[in-house]
């Protein structure tokens, strides 16, 4: 449920997601399709010899599309990961605790054989290191939030491909629509044709061109299958399902969005753009993390400084008598590429004899009192890689410092552009609104005409076939309206349901196509300029 719980919130980040209120029965949804083999696999469909339907809406596609996607999935399984990192890197705070034994046996012949052991309970902690283990612990953090930030940038850029395939398979659907209704009036009028040729009312080329135009109508219906066929293969790669998964789209492009005229203040999507993105978030984190890594590689000379003791008991034989305790310590200094290392150790042995070990001196025997060593070293050119290491983490700063200005120029850019493409977009709905209504028009002056004997069949099939190819090209800009408003939502981080230039209203779409299709007026639709304008 961890991943259910961070895709929701992942989802409630993301702009522009409709219907609030919907969130707990998508999440459902989500969990299901998360844990059921039937949406991401085709084992179902195998075993049943059926194609599996899933019932799709836009907020539903989302949730699926997130829940399955691969490199999130990835990403989510690294949020532990990078937790545990957290959790070593807290350890240095804490004192390394252990318990020594040391036993030995020499078993001699003629002579008394020697007997001796030592337990001992040891501590040591780190008590300087000039701030390197907290800056550690702050890497460690900063990782984690690296790794949220990843997962919501991948989130929102998986949302946007999935709106506009999904915008794309439900523009191809609306075509359908559209041509079957046309290919049903042409069918209609080719048995009326029929009847007419064979009572001699019509002449065999007027037949002739009645049938042609009929097969016309037939093969645009077949383009707009095989567009929808197509969409729906990218829509479910997407969205990471299974190809023999069934796709019933719910919604109609036409009649259930309702759309407003775009009033966007570049200048504001810019600025919202620069304090909201969450790649900007991204990349500064990153340059926190970069600096916190050369601090580290800059106070390379930093000494550190370890204390230790130990306690315990020592003798021949079981239970130990002799109590034993003592002190140690261990220095750490870079100098360049020298190291100096200094430790020692105090020991007190209350009775008895007893063994300590002295590095370089192996096991020494000691009686009741006090005993002690120290040890120091210089290694010569032991760490040539501390002036890599500082070169290192100034370019990498550097680079993610000028990769920082490079995006935010980019993005300022990237909300320009999408601002100018969503103006262009509803120009271009308006004109093609224009043709929509012009041929519309056309045929109904056509059909009175023909009802008058004015007008010959053959012509008003022709601009029923106009007619449909206007519809065609509004239901592409109307797609590429949405798209672009959904990509410049992206580019901006600005929610389209709270600016409503797109809601999603059952029914109470105020497109051109919607009012044609409830015998409304299409000329007070949305994007139509009033004449004279």
């Amino acid at each position: 449920m961890s991943a259910l719980k961070r895709i929701r919130s992942a989802i409630r980040m993301i702009p522009n997601t409709r219907v609030p209120s919907r969130y707990l029965y998508f999440a459902v949804i989500c969990f299901f399709s998360f844990h059921s083999p039937s949406i991401n696999s085709q084992s179902v469909a195998k075993a049943q010899g059926t194609k599996t339907k899933i019932p799709l809406n836009l907020d539903r596609a989302i949730l699926i599309g997130t829940t399955n996607n691969v490199l999130l999935r990835t990403i989510e399984s690294k949020k532990e990961i990078t937790k545990l990192v957290i959790t070593e890197k807290w350890r240095e705070f804490l004192p390394k605790v252990g318990v020594q034994y040391m036993g030995l046996r020499n078993t001699n012949v003629g002579s008394i054989d020697n007997l001796y052991n030592d337990v001992r309970l040891t501590v040591q902690q780190l008590v300087f290191d000039g701030g390197e283990a907290s800056l550690q612990v702050e890497i460690a953090r900063l990782g984690e939030a690296l790794n949220e930030q990843d997962f919501k940038v991948g989130a929102v850029k998986l949302k946007l491909d999935i709106q506009k395939a999904y915008l794309k398979t439900l523009s191809a659907k609306g075509k359908i629509l559209l041509g079957q209704k046309v290919v049903e009036k042409m069918n209609e009028s080719l048995r009326k044709a029929k009847a007419e040729f064979g009572q001699g009312l019509i002449s065999r080329i007027q037949y002739s061109e009645v049938t042609n135009k009929v097969k016309q109508s037939q093969l645009t219906l077949l383009k707009y299958k095989n567009e929808y066929n197509q969409t729906a293969l990218e829509l479910k790669q997407v969205l990471s399902l299974d190809f023999h998964v069934e796709l019933d789209l719910e919604e109609n492009l036409f009649t259930d969005f309702v759309l407003s005229i775009p009033q966007i203040d570049s200048e504001e999507a810019v600025i919202r753009a620069m304090n909201t993105r969450e790649d900007l978030k991204k990349s500064q984190l990153v340059i926190k993390r970069l600096k916190n890594e050369k601090k580290i590689a800059d106070n390379y000379w930093v000494p550190k400084v370890y204390l230790g003791g130990y306690a315990g008991k020592n003798g021949n034989d079981f239970p130990l008598k002799h109590d034993i305790y003592g002190l140690n310590f261990n220095f750490v200094l870079p100098l360049g590429s020298t190291v100096v290392q200094s430790n020692g150790n105090l020991g007190v042995q209350k009775d008895g004899t007893g063994i300590q070990t002295y590095p370089g001196f192996g096991n020494q025997t000691v009686g009741p009192g006090i005993n002690g060593y120290e040890s120091s070293r210089i290694q010569f050119f032991d760490n040539l890689s501390y002036s890599r290491k500082i070169m290192e983490g100034e370019v990498q700063l550097s680079e993610a410092l000028m990769n920082y200005k490079n995006l935010e120029n980019q993005i300022g850019i990237e909300v320009q552009k999408s601002v100018d493409r969503v103006n262009e977009s509803w120009e271009m709905m308006k004109i093609s609104n224009s043709g929509v209504i012009l041929n519309w028009e056309t045929l109904r002056v056509g059909n009175v005409k023909l009802g008058a004997g004015q007008f010959r069949k053959e012509d008003v099939l022709s601009s029923e076939l106009e007619f449909l190819k206007s519809q065609q090209e509004l239901t592409d800009s109307l797609a590429n309206y949405m798209i672009s408003l959904y990509e410049m939502s992206f580019a901006a981080n600005i929610d389209l349901s709270v600016k409503k230039l797109i809601q999603y209203e059952k029914g109470k779409g105020n497109s051109v196509i919607a009012a044609l299709l409830f015998d409304r007026d299409p000329r007070k639709a949305i994007g139509v300029d009033a004449p004279g304008e």
